[in-house]
């Protein structure tokens, strides 16, 4: 309803009403605000102003009430009668009690009620509709003293308020008359000349009248310059429409076959009749081929396509040639002069002259490229490593089963991500620095890292491969992570070295020394190697007189300054109970191997303080130096180093006994 009485208004009162309603609105409000804040401003004034004027009185009243002197405060509050808006005062001591009075025997006043009392005595002041009621306390070193109530008249302000009124009023008549004068200028400006452009319009659309519309030579303005636009356009369509006339029936005809030929020009196109013959062929269709437009023309075209399955092929022919049912992006497999090919088909029927178009397109190469991507797609998919791919701004754009499987996420919840949100929990590895610099160098880097599932509870450890590909065309870059599971590779190296180390010292064990010489003895070698038989002396006695938890604290200690006393080369295992044995490679002369053997004397001699005990142990050490030429066994070597501890412990203990003499020695460098 209230749209069809606004679409109903001509474009005069459109353009009325709301310049005038805007006027009128805006200046209310203009005025209602600075009106408001007019007298809300003269309000303050006259609170501040009776304020000032009580409280410069009050202090003239403080020794008038201190000696209860009612005469003078009288005298006081008379000062009051300079102000002709004032109606009463009265000071009130305690329990109030009136102590002197004031009263304008012009003006009577309407005592306040309780609600105007109430706010009285919380903010000091309230306004009634006549009257401003005021109580302004006197005081006396800091010390209220009595209070004052005073009743000032608002007849002037509403005089005030009266003249804003009256003043808006004027200025409001004022002001829609000068919007009528403007309304009416507007309408001889612009409604005029566009109600007789209209009129124009409307007498060329439905009456086919095109005259030119009159209008002041002397306007240069926009709507004069619209005019002549029109009038310029009433010309031109007057010159044309002749034109038009003759030639329209011509195009028309031309227009028809021209659209259904260029919808399909950019592939080899033939047109062939009712029978499948051809008769006519542009030149696309011989690099499809290889045979001349004036060749192909009168052959079949099952004859020139040469279809592998003739008989379907030739099925849909005749319902394409029948107009029943058109090939449409259809695939046909041919054979080709290099081989098997493939024709993507599409078919017009020329009704007009009885023929079908025929549009012929060699994807073969796409065809070989789908079935590659698609192949890769599905390599991709089902690759049991993790693959993500970056952009060059850290946004995920593709991940495979494997990575959804590995961070516990569904593939349409990570497309898109920024990688950090995704892999929060990988140690931050892609903005370490060494491989940011390796990709910037290498455009490659590789190592290890492991990601916590904080769904599964479960951290995998991973081998990362990160490879950088940069488009040479474009320079953009792409980043590719291929990461493995490695938790099998993981276990079986934490079995490996549980099997081969002591689980009390973590020194490598027995079978860690075996397997050492094993492969030093087997292997060709020209260096000299000492192996130490290390058995600790007065271990016993610390068992037994503190405990075995005593025991192992001393082992663990042993095992970390028989670390702290060998060379970085060298190794030291612990064999079983109290027996360590250290094998020191290479040799180049008996000095450093003895100086080394009693640096361990020395170091375990040392107290240790364990629990307030003071424990004091020793060892003795046995020393067998294995020759380039040696080919003792194992066991033979240990036997000989254990021989040689012994003579240690039966010579006193706390010493190195070498149970052979080195046959070549090396002068230390």
């Amino acid at each position: 309803m209230r749209n069809n009485w606004m679409n109903s208004l001509s474009l005069n009162q459109r353009l009325y009403l709301p310049l005038v309603f805007f006027v009128v609105v805006l200046f209310i409000v203009f005025q209602t605000l600075s009106s408001y804040k007019y007298i809300e401003s003269e309000k303050q004034n006259l609170v501040n102003r009776i304020t000032i004027l009580s409280t410069g009185i009050g202090t003239n009243l403080t020794a008038a009430i201190q000696f209860d002197d009612a005469t003078t405060g009288q005298e006081i509050l008379s000062a009051f009668s300079a102000d002709p808006m004032i109606v009463s005062v009265s000071v009130l001591t305690e329990n109030d009690v009136v102590f002197a009075g004031f009263n304008n025997t012009d003006n009577r006043h309407i005592p306040a009620n309780n609600a105007e009392e109430v706010m009285v005595k919380a903010q000091g002041y309230v306004f009634s509709n006549q009257y401003l009621y005021m109580q302004i306390p006197i005081y006396i070193e800091n010390t209220e003293l009595a209070k004052m109530r005073i009743v000032v008249s608002l007849d002037r302000l509403h005089a005030l308020q009266s003249s804003q009124i009256e003043i808006s009023l004027y200025l409001l008549v004022i002001l829609i008359l000068f919007s009528s004068f403007v309304i009416r200028r507007l309408r001889h400006w612009m409604i005029s000349p566009i109600r007789q452009l209209n009129d124009a319009m409307i007498n060329v659309i439905h009456f086919n009248q095109t005259e030119i519309v009159q209008h002041q030579a002397s306007s240069k303005d926009e709507i004069s310059e619209l005019i002549d636009c029109f009038n310029t356009m009433i010309i031109k369509l007057n010159q044309r429409e002749l034109k038009i006339k003759q030639t329209i029936s011509q195009l028309e005809y031309e227009k028809e076959f021209a659209d259904d030929v260029i919808s399909t020009v950019q592939h080899a196109l033939l047109v062939v009749d009712h029978s499948g013959h051809i008769i006519l062929a542009n030149d696309s269709s011989s690099k499809l081929f290889h045979d001349s437009p004036q060749v192909l023309q009168s052959q079949h075209i099952c004859n020139v396509i040469k279809p592998i399955e003739l008989k379907n092929f030739q099925d849909q022919l005749d319902q394409a040639l029948q107009g029943n049912k058109q090939f449409s992006h259809d695939l046909v497999k041919t054979v080709g002069t290099k081989g098997t090919a493939i024709y993507q088909v599409v078919s017009h029927p020329l009704q007009h002259k009885n023929q079908t178009l025929f549009a012929l397109e060699d994807i073969t190469e796409r065809s070989v490229a789908e079935r590659q991507q698609q192949l890769a797609a599905k390599i991709f998919e089902n690759s049991r490593e993790a693959i993500l791919l970056l952009n060059s701004q850290g946004h995920i754009e593709m991940v495979n089963r494997a990575f959804c499987e590995l961070i516990g996420q569904d593939h349409e919840t990570i497309i898109g991500k920024y990688y950090r949100s995704v892999l929060i929990e990988t140690e931050a590895l892609l903005i370490r620095k060494e491989i940011l610099m390796s990709l910037s160098l290498d455009q490659q880097w590789q190592g290890e890292c492991s990601f916590f599932n904080r769904k599964r509870g479960v951290t995998t450890p991973l081998h990362l491969k990160i490879n950088q590909l940069i488009d040479t065309e474009s320079n953009e870059s792409q980043i590719v992570v291929l990461a493995s599971d490695i938790s099998s590779v993981k276990e079986a190296q934490r079995l490996a070295y549980i099997a081969q180390h002591d689980a009390l010292t973590h020194l490598p064990n027995r079978e860690f020394l075996h397997h050492y010489l094993v492969e030093a003895l087997t292997l060709p070698r020209s260096d000299v190697m000492a192996v130490l038989f290390i058995d600790l002396d007065g271990f016993k006695f610390v068992n037994d007189s503190y405990g075995h938890d005593i025991g192992d604290k001393v082992l663990q200690i042993v095992a970390k300054k028989l670390m702290m006393s060998v060379r970085q080369n060298d190794i030291v295992t612990r064999l079983a109970g109290d027996e360590f044995v250290a094998v020191l490679n290479p040799v180049k002369s008996r000095e450093p191997i003895l100086n080394i053997g009693e640096r361990i004397i020395n170091n375990i001699s040392q107290p240790i303080n364990i629990k307030g005990h003071s424990i004091n142990i020793g060892a003795s050490i046995g020393c067998y130096y294995i020759e380039p030429q040696d080919v003792t066994g194992i066991d033979s070597v240990l036997h000989c180093a254990d021989m040689a501890m012994y003579q240690s412990k039966m010579q006193g203990k706390g010493r190195i006994t070498e149970f052979n003499q080195l046959k070549t020695v090396v002068p230390a460098e």
